[in-house]
């Protein structure tokens, strides 16, 4: 539990008319993660083809899809196969159905746009009233008219540049006939030259002045608007016809190209296909077993340790990493993967991550009505019938741990939505019942309304400290875990002189522990006193710790460490004794913080409780009361719960993994075609 799963390199080498059936299967149980060594070959003009088939047949179903307003799969259903012939025909035949649905609500809408816009141009001429037809009027000797569009905003300035000169008349919106004597029309094309003007002819409708082609126009308008109005229903038709079949063929296309996809990427001969990937050795024989039977024994595997892969070898591929936990461990998986993926072949911090996790938010955040609420939230954030929560169905799992661990510290803290009143009689009648047994006769233990107390009140000064000294203890286990993960995971990459002689390895292990035990002989003892066998022990382990690098060049006869000079090394050698007292002291006062935001937690529950009985006597005061209730509890549920998460995945990057994790390993992620569960 405490390791990765073993890993072992597996190649396949398959026939061409196996390899999409092998695929297939691979997609289908996501057991492989495909290990592709060299880039991508040129494909042949039959497989380019295919893929551009594969590609304009997923547009077309795209395209199908939008205008019908059906949803398609992001990813292959489980029971989806390749896409066939009988598809290919499938896939015509609801394209030209679609097509033609689609092409004659387009002519409609084209029509509409252009009977309206040709309404929108005769209605400036509607108050014309004129005798002559508009189209004759410039064959006057005398007159000079023009019709074009012009901003409106520049309409004014028009009018303003030529005066009397011109008859600036809008005709709507943009729309403006502007007329001038023949005199003066040289002078209007130089305005009109300087302004934003658009010529535009007449409306044939305007010149014939006919109220019964206009009439005619609206009465085809209103037919449009009915037919269009009628494509809605029949878009709903053909999307209850052809919904099913569209998913199901886009899913087969898709799996198509996917496999294509691949394919295009694998080492391949005129007859084979050569696949190699990383898999589960517990895997190992049943799924070579099962493509053995796929292919009727048309195929070969062949099995390799990691180290015996030449790739791992000179450094190119990291070996993947897969966990195996149970549920309660996998739900922080994603949190340690936040941070990286540990390298293959050394210890998994999940389960120390996930108790330490759950523990410090549980002693930062006791409330067992804030508890429960996160706990409700979990499960709602874990049901997949409410998409709203599907981009955080990771933290489904923390939630409903933490949820539960925040009701039983808030037991202790005798705390219920900040309340500390009504869990007291509870309380004391647990605690009446446990004095009464052996157990609580023998620890002399007495009935109390409140099990733990943090608000430094009377009497609660000593059991405060005690709290915070627990705090730093907790905090000393999970450094002193970090430091021992480093030790043993450096021996197993033989590692040693990082093992041994480093602030992280052994020799800063003694150095910790010895300090923490001096510090507690001083508590337990009543005074500090530091003895000389105390001064040689601390000195000794520094030492190591600052002349490790030397002493392993001297030890390995490696010259290269002194080609800065020597100086520089003396020099790097005082940093790092500064570095590790520094950081050992800061690594333990760290975890006063957890001690700190338990009892902000506390006094911030106080002050609600407190401004709600402020406001208990004032002109509705139970209303006020309760508001402040609520959202003070919200407040606290919501933002000072995420700052209580943010400080625990601190203290775990930076004091924990960071003890052993200085190079990151790569997540086991097999190819599949479905990665979300249902």
């Amino acid at each position: 539990m405490m390791r990765p799963e073993k890993m072992k390199q597996l190649e396949i080498t398959v026939l061409q008319s196996d390899v999409d059936n092998v695929l297939k299967f691979l997609g289908t149980h996501g057991v492989l993660q495909f290990s592709y060594r060299d880039k991508a070959r040129k494909k042949s003009d039959a497989e380019l083809a295919l893929t551009k088939k594969l590609d304009d047949a997923l547009g077309n179903l795209k395209n199908a899809a939008a205008y019908l307003g059906v949803e398609l799969p992001e990813e292959p259903g489980e029971r989806t196969e390749k896409s066939s012939e009988a598809d290919d025909k499938s896939l015509a035949l609801l394209v030209e159905t679609v097509s033609a649905l689609q092409n004659a609500e387009y002519k409609l809408n084209l029509e509409k746009e252009r009977l309206g816009d040709r309404l929108t141009a005769f209605a400036g001429f509607e108050g014309l009233a004129l005798d002559v037809p508009l189209d004759k009027i410039n064959d006057f000797s005398f007159l000079n008219l023009k019709i074009g569009r012009l901003e409106q905003d520049k309409q004014e300035k028009l009018k303003a540049n030529l005066g009397d000169r011109a008859l600036v008349l809008p005709l709507g919106s943009d729309e403006v006939l502007v007329a001038s004597s023949r005199a003066n029309r040289f002078a209007l094309d130089t305005e009109l030259s300087k302004e934003n003007w658009t010529p535009a002819p007449i409306p044939e409708e305007a010149q014939a002045q006919s109220e019964e082609t206009v009439n005619a126009m609206r009465e085809r308008l209103a037919e449009i608007e009915q037919e269009l109005a009628g494509f809605s229903a029949q878009k709903a038709h053909q999307s209850e016809n052809f919904g099913l079949l569209l998913k199901n063929l886009y899913a087969s296309y898709l799996m198509s190209q996917i496999i294509d996809d691949i394919k295009g990427r694998l080492v391949s001969t005129a007859s084979a296909f050569v696949l190699a990937g990383w898999i589960p050795a517990r895997h190992l024989n049943v799924f070579a077993g099962a493509l053995g039977t796929l292919t009727e024994g048309r195929i070969a595997c062949a099995a390799f340790d990691p180290w015996e892969v030449e790739a791992v070898k000179q450094g190119k591929e990291k070996i993947p990493v897969q966990l195996k936990h149970g549920s309660f461990f996998r739900a922080f998986e994603p949190l340690v993967f936040s941070y990286g993926a540990p390298l293959y072949g050394s210890l998994d911090p999940t389960p120390i991550s996930a108790v330490f996790f759950t523990l410090l938010f549980s002693i930062m955040f006791g409330d067992v009505g804030q508890g429960l609420c996160l706990f409700l939230l979990g499960l709602l954030v874990a049901n997949r019938k409410i998409k709203l929560f599907s981009s955080y169905r990771n933290f489904a799992g923390p939630l409903k741990i933490i949820g539960i661990a925040a009701i039983v510290t808030g037991f202790l803290y005798g705390s219920v939505f900040s309340n500390e009143d009504l869990l007291r009689a509870p309380t004391e009648a647990f605690t009446l019942w446990l004095s009464q047994t052996g157990a609580g006769r023998l620890l002399n233990l007495k009935p109390v309304g409140k099990i733990l107390e943090l608000m430094p009140e009377k009497g609660s000064i000593t059991k405060l400290f005690y709290f915070f000294g627990f705090t730093l203890a907790v905090g000393f286990i999970l450094n002193s875990i970090g430091l021992l993960f480093n030790i043993i995971d450096n021996f197993v990459m033989r590692r040693y002189q990082k093992a041994l002689l480093s602030k992280n390895g052994l020799a800063g292990l003694v150095f910790f522990w010895y300090a923490v035990f001096i510090v507690i002989r001083g508590i337990v003892g009543g005074g500090f006193q530091i003895e000389t066998h105390d001064i040689i022990v601390l000195i000794a382990a520094i030492f190591l710790i600052a002349a490790g690098p030397f002493i392993w060049a001297l030890c390995t006869k490696d010259k290269k460490l002194f080609e800065e000079g020597l100086f520089a090394c003396i020099m790097e050698a005082i940093v790092e004794i500064l570095e590790t007292v520094s950081g050992y002291i800061s690594n333990s006062v760290s975890f006063l913080r957890v001690g700190a935001f338990a009892l902000s937690h506390t006094i911030l529950s106080f002050i609600i409780f407190k401004m709600a009985d402020i406001v208990g006597d004032a002109a509705l005061g139970t209303l006020w009361s309760g508001i402040i209730i609520i959202f003070g509890n919200l407040l606290i549920i919501v933002l000072e719960g995420m700052i209580v998460a943010i400080q625990i995945v601190r203290l775990q990057y930076y004091e924990f993994f960071s003890k052993f994790w200085t190079e990151t390993g790569a997540k086991w992620t097999p190819f599949k075609f479905r990665k979300k569960a249902d």
